[in-house]
């Protein structure tokens, strides 16, 4: 059995108004012929037969093309609602215009609009509404079942049909200028609680990463430390150079593991802490590359830092210099040679660029992946999303002469003290 997809909220909403052009559909369909078969009024019962079946097939088509895959966009909604809007009001041509009670339901077009649209789609069928509304005073064919308490002997317009236009143009206002606020509103808070959810996911991806690696540290520690112990005795025992050297090989490939151990150890404590701490830019940047340079001791790093720079006081947990390692280790990975670290300030975000010659490119510029052969990715997923937590981005872009930049920014607003 094939599960059912949901529909995208802009198809959810086309299929909404569906349902309403339909009710609303056959509620005039309805009360035209109640008002001509029962109460016996004189409506155009032709032409309106004909206006019915328009909207009728229209209708139809709107039902089926709810049903395809091609997206649906706020401007079709803007224009579904408007062919609402002027099929309505053709109805009330024919029968009374404005004088006719269901006037009205122009404000739930308008409604809709406020509530699922942008500013000028809503502020155009505002418009359209209001233009609507205004016509049907001076234009429309009379009813005389509705006419005669509404307007003077002379046809004119007296102060009660006035005050119905009046109303509706504030309603009209409010709905446009209050309801789309509210609406706004909500639709900002849910982003912000979607934004808040992911934040919440990256940093239990990193507590996850922390805890595995320092399970992995605590299952790998001992058997490595009596394999040690072990290679140490049968070295001090054996008296043949050749059994000499490939113990001496195997305990040196037993230090390897233990140092690869410990890199993970240490980055599970960094993942881990995410406790602030006050430094200034120059002594954390010299402090990091120190610590690179103890786990590429045969590479070099052209960095760019301006004295002003060096002196800017931040705020920092253990996740952005792992953020900074993991972009730098990635470069040395794809190109050892060429590697550049600069700091600069753009408006009011400090950007980390990294540069490399590597030929690693993006398949998807909005998502960063890893350009090694066999990398995972999972320090660039890391540090893409140290950026997000802090508000900021990364960033691949070409590097001038051939190479790769990545560039790790971060509000200065959330990192300054």
């Amino acid at each position: 059995m094939t599960p059912t997809t949901s529909p995208n909220p802009a198809t959810a909403n086309l299929r909404s108004l569906c349902v309403l052009r339909s009710l609303v559909l056959a509620v005039q369909i309805g009360a035209a012929y109640f008002a001509g078969e029962v109460l016996g009024w004189m409506l155009p019962f032709t032409t309106l037969n004909l206006l019915f079946i328009a909207l009728t097939a229209f209708s139809l088509f709107c039902w089926w093309r709810s049903y395809l895959t091609w997206p649906v966009t706020q401007a079709e909604l803007f224009i579904h609602l408007c062919v609402d809007v002027l099929g309505f009001s053709a109805v009330l041509y024919f029968a009374g215009g404005a004088n006719n009670p269901f006037i009205s339901y122009l404000l739930v077009p308008l409604s809709i609009s406020a509530t699922t649209l942008a500013w000028h789609h809503t502020w155009a069928l505002t418009a359209l509404c209001v233009a609507a509304y205004t016509l049907l005073l001076f234009h429309f064919v009379p009813l005389a079942a509705i006419m005669p308490s509404h307007h003077h002997e002379d046809g004119g317009l007296t102060i009660h049909v006035l005050g119905m236009w009046a109303n509706f143009l504030v309603s009209a206002l409010l709905i446009t200028l209050f309801v789309f606020k509210m609406a706004s509103a909500l639709r900002q808070r849910d982003a912000e609680l979607a934004r808040s959810r992911e934040r919440s996911l990256q940093d239990e991806q990193l507590l996850a990463v922390a805890t595995l690696a320092a399970g992995t540290a605590h299952e790998l520690g001992t058997p490595l430390s009596t394999m040690k112990v072990i290679g140490e005795d049968l070295l001090d025992m054996s008296e043949a150079s050749e059994t000499r050297q490939e113990l001496t090989a195997l305990n040196l490939q037993i230090d390897h593991c233990k140092a690869i151990l410990q890199k993970l150890v240490d980055t599970a404590r960094n993942l881990s802490n995410l406790e602030d701490e006050q430094v200034l830019l120059g002594d954390y940047i010299h402090a990091l590359i120190e610590r690179w340079q103890l786990l590429r001791p045969g590479l070099t790093l052209d960095l760019t830092l301006t004295p002003p720079l060096e002196s800017l006081q931040l705020r920092l947990d253990g996740t952005v210099s792992q953020a900074l390692l993991n972009l730098l280790n990635n470069a040395a990975d794809t190109s050892p040679e060429d590697i550049a670290l600069s700091i600069s300030r753009a408006q009011s975000d400090l950007v980390f660029t990294i540069a490399d010659r590597g030929s690693g490119r993006p398949d998807n510029l909005s998502e960063v992946r890893s350009s090694k052969k066999d990398g995972l990715g999972l320090g660039l997923k890391l540090s893409h999303a140290t950026a997000n937590r802090y508000g900021g981005s990364l960033q691949w872009l070409p590097r001038e002469g051939g190479g790769s930049l990545l560039n790790l920014r971060l509000p200065l607003s959330r990192i300054s003290p």
